[in-house]
């Protein structure tokens, strides 16, 4: 069971209106996702064109660089796992200077988003950040089972990327937003 399941049996997906720009981007990366089983994704610039790309991997995707101010780029992908954010979605919106923001939309209604709140870190700063915070979150989720204060199948369900982006959050790094009450609450009180 992933994030998204877990949100979808509570009940509590709730749409989010991006604007129309980023909402024509979401449905995009989440039909195309759909159709093909891969990761999409639609770049939206300052000036509010996009630019399609990648379709190559299941699990992966491949951004290209843009030509474009700095954190000025929002990047909308489709996970069709329906997790949170990976480890490679954090990298790229902490490492690279024209991306500000990043959004990643399950195939049954998920999201989540991810603002960086500082200019670009170098790799090695984004690479230790990133490697603490989630293996804080590994930790914080075993600890929450051995506790029974959270069921095996539900940590299984990549919440520790939610709690890895709420400690990224906690830290000033990044800002966090997820359209799931439900998930929210057991990564607070994991956090806890």
């Amino acid at each position: 069971m992933r994030s998204e399941e877990l949100a979808a049996l509570a009940g509590d997906l709730k749409p989010v209106d991006l604007g129309p720009i980023h909402n024509r981007a979401r449905d995009e990366v989440v039909r195309l996702g759909k159709a093909t089983g891969k990761e999409h994704g639609v770049a939206v610039f300052e000036d509010g064109t996009t630019l399609s790309f990648g379709g190559e991997y299941e699990n992966r995707l491949d951004v290209p660089e843009f030509d474009a101010p700095q954190g000025s780029v929002t990047i909308h992908h489709n996970h069709p796992s329906g997790d949170s954010f990976s480890r490679a979605d954090i990298r790229l919106l902490l490492e690279r200077r024209d991306i500000g923001r990043v959004d990643a939309h399950g195939h049954a209604g998920g999201w989540a988003s991810c603002e960086r709140v500082a200019g670009p870190a170098s790799k090695i700063v984004s690479l230790t950040l990133i490697q603490d915070a989630a293996s804080r979150a590994n930790r914080l989720v075993e600890q929450a089972v051995s506790r029974k204060q959270l069921e095996a199948d539900a940590a299984g369900a990549g919440l520790w990327q939610v709690v890895m982006a709420f400690i990224l959050e906690s830290e000033g790094v990044i800002r966090y937003a997820l359209n799931s009450e439900s998930v929210r609450e057991i990564a607070r009180k994991i956090l806890k």
